[in-house]
Formats: structure tokens, sequence, C-alpha cells
């Protein structure tokens, strides 16, 4: 999953216009984020992680889904694209069985993997999951994938019940998922956000964005309200650190550690993981605010040799 996490300073971005940001509907919020009406219930306790303009990654407890919509390719194209994604996330070695899934009326190619101490998928086993590939229109294919934390029974049911959702309704948040929806310049609903030369704004919607670049990656979200004394903030940040370890093979212990963000003194989670093509360790920020009665989350990734923070972090975070 890892483009890589990063922030730094806006220059005279912050002198520019702020975009009106429409508000999120109060109608749809879940505790920890708003979903269309009839994706609250199965997306109940789900927090969303941009990941790209045509992807979207959901954590929900023990397990992650994701979905990305493709144009130009086949099914099982699509499926060999999911495959080895879930490869750079697990390793090779996987106990991998190919099938057929029921969905959106027909069946579909599918793979049931698993990552287990047994040659032929025998316990204990450190995660598991499905893929698979659906074609919700002419010339659109839609990848769908979850991973669940020890291969548990109950999580891959809930895979399953994701899949039905996401295969004939998409994404959970209402968004179109297209390069063409990006919302330039990025912003927060109360700043623009700038792109350092060399990165690529890799999504930006009304509440959620990806800056990507070479050695770093910055991610945000916003939503609202936040319910007074309700842990959603401490909720989504802890669940996004899960999924951000999770997606980085390798990766240390959690650390809490003190920081500001966007100014607010809070708690921040850091770890460490060595990065996929050895150029040294990646450090991962993590944090949550509420910043006027919305919910904040960031998470900002960077080489330890690029420390405290680079540019394409808008200098949402501080050390304190």
């Amino acid at each position: 999953m890892v483009g890589w996490v990063g922030l730094g300073t806006l220059g005279g971005a912050c002198q520019a216009t702020v975009p009106v940001a429409p508000a999120v509907p109060l109608v749809g919020a879940t505790p920890v984020g708003p979903f269309v009406e009839d994706a609250r219930k199965p997306f109940e306790g789900c927090v969303p992680l941009p990941y790209s303009a045509t992807s979207r990654t959901y954590r929900c407890g023990g397990l992650s889904v994701w979905l990305e919509e493709l144009t130009g390719v086949s099914e099982a194209q699509a499926l060999e694209a999911g495959h080895a994604r879930v490869q750079a996330r697990l390793g090779s070695r996987l106990t991998e069985v190919p099938g057929e899934l029921p969905l959106a009326g027909r069946a579909h190619p599918s793979l049931r993997f698993a990552k287990c101490a047994g040659p032929k998928g025998e316990a204990p086993c450190s995660a598991g999951g499905y893929l698979t590939a659906v074609t919700p229109s002419a010339g659109r294919v839609r990848q769908l994938g979850c991973v669940a934390r020890d291969n548990a029974r109950a999580d891959l049911g809930r895979c399953l019940e994701l899949f039905a959702y996401l295969a004939t309704r998409g994404n959970p948040e209402g968004d179109v998922l297209s390069p063409s929806s990006l919302v330039t310049p990025p912003f927060l609903p109360w700043r623009v956000l700038a792109v350092p030369e060399g990165c690529q704004l890799a999504d930006s919607t009304t509440r959620a964005g990806r800056i990507r670049c070479e050695h770093s990656t910055f991610s945000w979200s916003v939503f609202q309200p936040v319910q007074p004394g309700a842990p959603q903030v401490e909720r989504w940040r802890d669940q996004s650190v899960e999924e951000l370890r999770d997606a980085l093979p390798g990766a240390g212990p959690v650390e809490v550690r003190d920081c500001y963000l966007e100014g607010v003194a809070t708690r921040c989670a850091r770890f460490t993981a060595p990065s996929p093509d050895g150029g040294g360790d990646i450090v991962v920020w993590t944090g949550g605010v509420d910043w006027q009665g919305r919910g904040l989350f960031a998470a900002c990734s960077l080489l330890a040799k690029d420390s405290p923070f680079p540019a394409s972090c808008n200098g949402v975070f501080a050390p304190r």
C-alpha cells in the first residue's frame, strides 16, 4: 500500500483563497466517518483510508477491504493485479485456491488465500482473505480484495458481506472513483494544501486525500460531527495505524508520542519499517484531533534520514 506519507511548509499556498468545502452531511455519519445511507450498517466501525483516485481501502477491525475501479482490463487481469497487491503485503509464500464467487447476480473469478505455517494452509495463520473482480458496466472492472488478520472465520465472513455491497454499489462513501473527480487544489476545510514539485496528487476529495512523492506520502481524512466525549478520533488513528503497519512487511512496534497536529497538542502513533526498495527505514506518523468540531486524521511517511517532516506533509505534523 505504501507510496509513502509525508508533510511540510506551505509557503505562498497559505495565502490562497480556500475553496468552500461542502459540509459532510450529518445524516450518514457513523461514529468514525461518513457513508451513504445504505452503507451505514455493513460498514459500521470501518474507517476509510485514501489510496488513489480510483481506489479506496477500509479498515474494519481485524480486516481491511479495498475496491479499485479499472478500465481497459478483463476480470482475469484485474485479479492478477490484485494478486500482486496481496503478495506485496503478505509475501509470496501463500496457500491459494482459485474459484468463483457469486456476486452481482453471477459468478466471478476469485482467489482464496492464506498465510499459514503449514504448506496446505494448516494453522497457525497470520492472515487470509479473498480476491475477486466484477464488471459493473461495459468497459469497467471493479477489483475487490479483503485481508483478515489471523484468517479469522468471522472476519472472512464479513469480507464476503462487504464484497456483496461493493460489487453492486461501489464506493460506500458515494464519491466517484475516477482521476477526473480529483479536487484541485487539495485542501483541508480550513486551508489549501500544496503539492510539492515532483509529487503526485494521488487522491483528493472534499474530505480526504493523498499526496505521494518518491520518498514520502501524506494522507488525510476529515469527518464531522465529532461527538463530545466519544473516542472517534483515537479509534480512527488506531485502526488506521494498524492498516498502515499491516501493509508494510517487517514493521516495528507502535510508539505513542506527544506531537502537534494542525497546531493542536495531541498524541501521535509512530512506527518504523524497512523500505521496500532497500533505501533505508521508513518512519510513519499518524494522528487525529478534534479540529473545531471536525475530526481530522492524518498520516505522514518518510525516510528516517529525512526527519522530522518533509514538505509533502504540509506542516500538519510537528514534534513537541
